[in-house]
């Protein structure tokens, strides 16, 4: 799962699975069983269109965000034809499924709760801006470390081209006798950034910074990787609460990361994701410290205070479900906070 960066730089890749074919409950573990698509009107008959995989999703996502408070605004869910096992967070409360997902978990809703806990959670943590923000700051500071760096160097061997003139009185330049004055080309090879009359030398110079800026490219991705990498943990938290609250089997996590590891994937140091097992091992940290019991009570007094499911409609992209905000789920109603 992932949140969605600049396609520049780093495309997150979601590491967790569900099929949304044949959605099934857990009777002795969802706490209260979820609406269906036929309990809840559609505030437009647009809804008709609204394809039938996007329809199958509504009831999980409705109910994970009434049960945690975030009804305040719509939310969008869309799925997409590509056949990868990828989702994420896009634009602005939006959630993009691919259709490879359909094959790896069947119907298992628990799954599906997780995924979309986890992408809402990308959204309701402003992954994506922060992350935008750190690589532009850092970006902007690596620059200018990188400038610093070049003229330090410039600064440096001036210094010494200098020292050399005072104890080399008849040797005023380093260039051959038969060197062209106009030359600027030829220099000591002690010399980095000079050339031989001990001015910056424009091709030197140009390869000095193409080393330098490589490197600092080299700790910018490494340092977003492991913004990414931390921020991929955060969302299997609040995925977590989102989807116990909503009174789903936390064990759902569980079984997409178990399936999920034994797939070719590559889990390392050099990725934006962390590995399964460290994720796997996160989450039963969190069972610990966030009881499912717990959780469970807290989003059941939301879902009693708020017991109307969300309406949905098709969103104005006409490719989009879009699950209405409290405030447009209920017209009549005055639009303030409970």
């Amino acid at each position: 799962m992932s949140s969605p960066t600049k396609q520049k730089f780093i495309r997150k890749t979601l590491v967790i699975s569900a099929s949304l074919l044949s959605l099934f409950t857990y009777p002795s573990l969802v706490l209260s069983a979820p609406p269906t698509a036929t309990q809840t009107q559609s505030s437009s008959e647009s809804d008709q269109e609204v394809i039938a995989d996007e329809k199958s999703i509504y009831p999980i996502a409705e109910r994970i965000i009434r049960a945690n408070g975030l009804d305040e605004y719509p939310w969008r869910i869309k799925i997409e034809e590509d056949y990868d096992d990828n989702a994420f967070a896009r634009d602005l409360n939006q959630i993009i499924i691919l259709k490879g997902l359909l094959d790896k978990v069947a119907g298992d809703q628990a799954a599906i709760a997780f995924i979309i806990g986890h992408e809402i959670a990308h959204h309701t943590q402003l992954h994506t801006y922060n992350l935008t923000a750190f690589e532009e700051k850092l970006a902007k500071r690596l620059q200018a470390e990188a400038d610093t760096e070049v003229q330090n160097l410039i600064a440096t061997e001036t210094k010494k081209f200098h020292a050399y003139q005072n104890t080399n009185r008849r040797r005023k330049s380093l260039c051959k006798k038969e060197d062209n004055a106009q030359n600027t080309s030829l220099a000591s090879s002690e010399y980095r950034v000079l050339n031989c009359q001990g001015k910056p030398d424009a091709d030197k110079l140009e390869l000095i910074k193409q080393e330098i800026l490589t490197e600092k490219r080299e700790q910018l991705e490494s340092a977003v990787k492991k913004l990414s990498r931390q921020q991929e943990l955060e969302a299997d938290k609040f995925g977590y609460m989102y989807m116990v609250r909503a009174g789903y089997d936390p064990k759902g996590a569980l079984r997409i990361f178990n399936l999920m590891a034994r797939g070719p994937y590559v889990d390392d140091n050099n990725s934006s994701h962390p590995s399964f097992m460290e994720r796997i091992s996160a989450v039963k940290e969190l069972m610990k410290k966030y009881p499912a019991s717990n959780l469970a009570d807290e989003g059941a007094i939301r879902l009693r205070q708020n017991p109307t499911p969300l309406t949905f409609d098709v969103s104005r992209d006409g490719e989009s479900l879009r699950i209405n905000s409290r405030f447009s789920s209920q017209p009549n109603s005055s639009q303030t906070d409970n």
